[in-house]
């Protein structure tokens, strides 16, 4: 993220109200039991954990693109 962008971001909100947004989206996610298995609510920190499912979801939507069928985390998993 550019600087200033990060110092008015920064300086708009404290620390403590960016990780409560932060959290905000995380609970958004609607994780599968497994990602709630691995990553667990003391496990993963907020922000690498969104960059892990965005991550996941880039991957299912080029597999999607390409024309597979099956994009579940099995199928995923096996390759």
């Amino acid at each position: 993220m550019d600087r200033l962008v990060s110092e008015y971001i920064m300086s708009y909100h404290t620390k403590e109200t960016l990780e409560n947004m932060l959290e905000d989206v995380v609970n958004e996610l609607d994780l599968s039991d497994g990602m709630i298995e691995e990553h667990g609510p003391m496990g993963t920190p907020p922000a690498e954990l969104v960059k892990i499912v965005l991550a996941r979801k880039d991957l299912e939507i080029s597999m999607l693109r390409r024309g597979m069928v099956d994009v579940s985390l099995t199928c995923i998993r096996q390759k």
